[in-house]
């Protein structure tokens, strides 16, 4: 996997985590530096009740954690010694990754999959299996 431009896609999951340790365990076979990448989807903030500037101050703070959230997953790597370059942006999740995966900037999309069963991946892995559906780039699963 050596010379890739690689993209990570992370949300803060147990899954999220979970790829972030196999991927600090593989530095030494893998490119880096890596892109972490970060969505936030703004369609999914409910706002009923909130006047528009309050909403607005709220969407705010969604985009700093956002930005806080990317940064800290960047100390992780940075912890065990690799180079990392982060990516915040807005949209749907899984349209967004594919889109992203596929614009020819990237050699390779990593993710993470659960492995617990079917009933574990219904619920928890929609994301993951809709990405391995529709993504051109090159995957790995971790």
């Amino acid at each position: 996997m050596k010379d890739r431009k690689i993209l990570v896609p992370l949300d803060g999951s147990p899954l999220s985590a979970k790829t972030i340790k196999s991927l600090i365990s593989l530095k030494e076979n893998i490119s880096i530096p890596l892109t972490l990448l970060h969505i936030l989807d703004v369609s999914m903030i409910s706002y009923r009740g909130f006047a528009e500037l309050t909403f607005n101050e709220i969407e705010e703070r969604a985009r700093e954690e956002a930005r806080q959230f990317i940064a800290e997953q960047k100390e992780l790597f940075e912890a065990a010694g690799m180079k990392v370059e982060t990516i915040v942006k807005e949209g749907h999740v899984r349209e967004t990754i594919c889109e992203l995966a596929d614009s020819g900037e990237f050699d390779l999309l990593v993710v993470g999959k659960h492995t617990d069963g079917e009933l574990r991946n219904l619920l928890f892995d929609q994301i993951t299996t809709y990405i391995i559906r529709h993504v051109e780039c090159p995957l790995l699963i971790v």
